[in-house]
């Protein structure tokens, strides 16, 4: 088969006075198209690996409208490097020497302890860049054994970028390196460079949302440095903001949180019962407008969690639909790392007992998984990571699938199925076929009749759908659906 695309082009005819009317005062294309075509935002969040990363420009720049998804481990995914200056001399307010050779430590010190992370580094002035980029390749020479990670034609090869070439560039892990300094007599002059213009706090939020899994911070002076009444430049305040949240890890995000959503009684009563069966649970997780109803924490590692549990309450009932609720939101949180369970609030009024014990074993599942790898944060880089062209084609695929192609393998451990092999599907019993239908529900995944059908269907070693077979299962299923009421 054949993928056909939709290309719809549109076209724009100006006079010559009218067209300058129209794009005057933008700075870029999309500024540009806006004023003449509707616009559509892209609200949900894939890149970064932990909330903190993207948690900060979508409180300042997006006002909380993205949807990001929390990742199972709290390890810090921020961290500031303050270093001390020296006595700077000629031109060096503009390029801290004492940043260079800290970035050229960092970057080498990456490549020894995470060989399989890619890195870019990002600074605010392209003096700044040349200098690092210099020092790096001196340094080199001295370590040859790492010259591999230098290698320009890797898929995602290392980079030093100052703030107005890196648009559209990712990396498992990024070092911003601010580069400007104090003065001989101890004052910060506010040369920020492109910062210090208009639109420069959309450069700023380029820079620091480039990291996937971990961000480097370096500068030779802190937010308390900055007056914040010293500019007027939205750019340059959100560098003194940006200071105090990475310096922070990520805790003093600023300004007032949106509302979030309570637990309601159903989740109250889950979280209640699970504690007692001895897990330590955290209502509501992360730090956008989705969160995680209950995240279960390791028993003996703190800031790791081990299992994610989704309910259908309030927080379910919001989304705007049923592929956001399930499909969706369960791929991406299993992406990040997270062993996913579903509590259904009919299942759990008309078999309480039956759906604790679930919970538990899909708890120990998760508990043997993460004593199998218990470095399971580095593990995910174990591998080159894929190109940026394989990334975007997954994501497409993820967002525009078809609901009738939910997946059907379980998103947590479960018992085999064992069904025996029949030569006609009139050799089986219905209790058997119910058995099939139950087990294909046990992994929670939200599914109509149809989906149900086919993954019933797939299990049994059949190859044609046969109208006596489609007659059995779909029989099945209305049984089950009736007997659910």
């Amino acid at each position: 088969p054949v993928a056909v695309h939709e290309v719809r082009v549109i076209r724009i005819d100006f006079d010559a006075d009218d067209g300058a009317a129209a794009v005057d005062g933008f700075e870029s294309l999309l500024d540009q198209m806006s004023a003449v075509t509707d616009t559509w935002s892209l609200d949900w969040h894939y890149r970064s690996r932990d909330e903190s990363l993207i948690a900060f420009s979508n409180r300042h720049i997006y006002r909380d409208r993205l949807i990001t998804f929390p990742g199972p481990f709290t390890g810090k995914a921020l961290r500031h490097e303050l270093v001390q200056q020296d006595a700077p001399r000629d031109g060096e307010v503009d390029s801290v020497s004492a940043e260079v050779q800290r970035v050229v430590e960092l970057v080498f010190a990456h490549f020894r302890e995470r060989p399989h992370e890619t890195l870019g580094v990002i600074t605010m002035g392209i003096k700044h860049q040349q200098r690092v980029e210099a020092a790096i390749e001196r340094a080199l020479d001295e370590h040859p054994e790492l010259e591999e990670h230098f290698d320009t034609q890797k898929t995602e090869r290392f980079f030093v970028k100052n703030l107005e070439r890196v648009q559209g560039d990712e990396r498992d892990a990024i070092i911003i390196s601010v580069g400007y300094g104090k003065t001989a007599d101890g004052r910060l002059p506010y040369r920020f460079g492109p910062l210090n213009v208009e639109g420069g706090e959309r450069r700023l939020n380029v820079a620091v949302t480039r990291a996937r899994s971990r961000l480097t911070l370096v500068s030779s002076f802190n937010h308390l440095d900055m007056d914040p009444g010293r500019s007027t430049k939205r750019g340059v305040e959100l560098l003194r903001l940006y200071l105090e949240y990475v310096a922070s890890n990520g805790r003093r995000v600023g300004q007032a949180q949106g509302p979030v959503v309570a637990p309601n009684p159903f989740e109250e009563d889950i979280q209640r019962a699970l504690e007692a069966r001895g897990m330590k649970l955290i209502p509501q997780w992360g730090v956008s407008g989705y969160r995680i109803d209950l995240v279960v924490q390791h028993p003996e590692r703190p800031g790791e969690f081990v299992l994610a549990i989704e309910c259908d309450g309030a927080t379910y009932h919001s989304a705007a639909t049923a592929r956001d609720r399930d499909r969706l939101r369960q791929q991406v949180l299993e992406s990040l790392g997270w062993r996913f369970h579903r509590i259904w609030s009919t299942d759990w009024f008309n078999a309480r007992e039956s759906e604790i014990e679930r919970a538990v074993q899909a708890y120990e599942a998760a508990l043997r998984a993460s004593e199998a790898a218990p470095q399971a944060s580095a593990a995910v880089t174990k591998s080159e990571p894929p190109a940026a062209e394989e990334r975007m084609e997954k994501s497409v695929a993820m967002i525009d699938a078809p609901v009738s192609a939910a997946p059907a393998t379980p998103a947590a451990a479960r018992a085999p199925l064992n069904l025996p092999r029949r030569q006609s599907i009139d050799d089986y019993s219905d209790a058997e076929l119910k058995r099939l239908l139950a087990w294909v529900k046990s992994d929670g995944l939200l599914r109509d009749d149809v989906e149900l059908f086919e993954a019933m269907f797939a299990e049994l070693p059949f190859k044609q759908r046969g109208p006596r077979i489609r007659e059995r299962l779909e029989g099945v299923i209305a049984a089950g659906r009736s007997a659910s009421r």
